[in-house]
């Protein structure tokens, strides 16, 4: 079996994943096309992952992928996560993961029945009632807000309670939860939010008059399975089965069993200091011989849930374990990185029109604020501030992705 050291494998990675200066790119749709997805639940994600991945990245150019061109979209898919995805490979998408998302949608008749819109045993005629409702007034108005589909359906502004008592819990509309819900089965899908690039206030539009040339159903199971898991180990090979599983939602059986299909294509290798059980791509061997180590250290400033730090179920490749909950929430979510070499040294955020930087000891500040600067330029549109600060030891992520302090 193949032997690889870790420093290979994290250079091979940045190099898959367009994050060394060599390896940046000009175009946004094969970017995404080959990272398989951009994280999308906040709505800067996107940008900032791709701002690290070009040369001379600007919000616009998203935007003319994602509305004009629509070459992208934003979909629920991977682990009933938001993300932004080729449009041409909707039907893998949508056809790999369909199946847990459903589980995840029967609790969408309790709450129906919680904010007294349905009786029980009538839940699945209210939210059909519901459904197509909203259906026709889209189709009528043309792309809407949920607020805006609200107004014509009374019935969307009734309210009920969710999780109380945890951090994301609260009181919510009906509508909030049913019109994202069918996103999910392919009737509607998020086209161009209001406001600002940084807004998630986003029109919904029937799927087929926005995609019209897109079959979802073009696919089967099976054969979106093995796109899926192909695509997330050109990206993010090597991989572990449980990496795979992890990342993209499908039980460890259907993992294993689509590794199978993929044949003589795979070849299983060990990482000195992690394992033997890594899945690589053949051509992704021939890959890692070619590549060199840089001149000079590779500084990313990634963003909160970057595709490349919540490709895998196990981070110790490029953090260490005891570092876990000053980067990740209890759900495993990562806020916003510093990384040098392909490793974690800390995280950073916004600070009004500049950034912190929260690193480890031994990190270089100087090179750090050079990159915090870019940043904060790409956020502000001006020149900004970038304060780089000793990471505090009694500092770590609370739930949603926000920094707090151990009492």
């Amino acid at each position: 079996m193949t032997t690889l050291t870790l420093e290979s494998v994290n250079r091979l990675l940045l190099r898959k994943q367009h994050l060394t200066p060599d390896a940046r790119a000009k175009d946004v749709t094969q970017v995404v096309q080959d990272i398989v997805a951009l994280h999308a639940t906040g709505p800067l994600s996107p940008y900032l992952s791709l701002w690290s991945r070009m040369k001379g990245f600007a919000a616009e150019q998203l935007d003319l992928e994602l509305y004009e061109r629509r070459s992208l979209v934003r979909v629920t898919c991977m682990r009933s996560t938001l993300h932004v995805v080729p449009s041409q490979r909707l039907p893998a998408f949508f056809q790999a993961t369909k199946a847990r998302q459903r589980r995840n949608l029967q609790q969408l008749g309790y709450l129906l029945v919680q904010s007294g819109l349905s009786d029980e045993g009538q839940e699945e005629a209210a939210v059909v009632r519901l459904r197509d409702r909203i259906a026709e007034v889209v189709a009528d108005r043309g792309p809407s807000t949920v607020a805006e589909l609200s107004k014509r359906i009374p019935e969307l502004r009734a309210k009920f309670h969710y999780a109380p008592d945890k951090p994301y819990g609260g009181q919510f509309s009906v509508g909030s939860q049913l019109v994202p819900w069918m996103c999910i089965l392919g009737l509607l899908v998020r086209t161009r939010p209001r406001g600002s690039w940084r807004s998630n206030l986003y029109e919904y539009a029937p799927l087929a008059a926005w995609l019209p040339d897109v079959d979802l159903e073009a696919l089967t199971f099976q054969e979106a399975q093995l796109q899926l898991l192909g695509w997330y180990l050109a990206a993010f090979g090597p991989a572990t089965v449980e990496d795979m599983a992890w990342w993209s939602g499908l039980s460890k059986g259907q993992t294993t069993k689509a590794l199978h299909a993929l044949g003589d294509k795979t070849e299983w290798v060990t990482i000195r200091g992690l394992g033997d059980s890594y899945v690589i791509l053949k051509d992704d061997l021939r890959l890692l011989q070619e590549t060199k180590p840089a001149k000079e250290p590779v500084i990313n400033l990634l963003p909160s849930l970057d595709p490349y730090i919540m490709g895998y179920r196990d981070r110790t490749r490029f953090l260490e374990p005891e570092r876990r909950q000053q980067v990740f929430d209890r759900a495993g979510n990562a806020i916003a990185t510093v990384w040098v070499d392909g490793r974690v040294v800390g995280a950073w955020q916004e600070q009004g029109s500049g950034i912190e930087l929260l690193v480890w000891e031994g990190a270089d500040s100087a090179e750090l604020a050079v990159e915090g600067r870019r940043v904060a330029r790409f956020l502000s549109g001006e020149d900004a501030e970038a304060v780089v600060k000793a990471y505090p030891p009694d500092v770590y992520v609370r739930s949603p992705l926000k920094l707090g302090r151990r009492r």
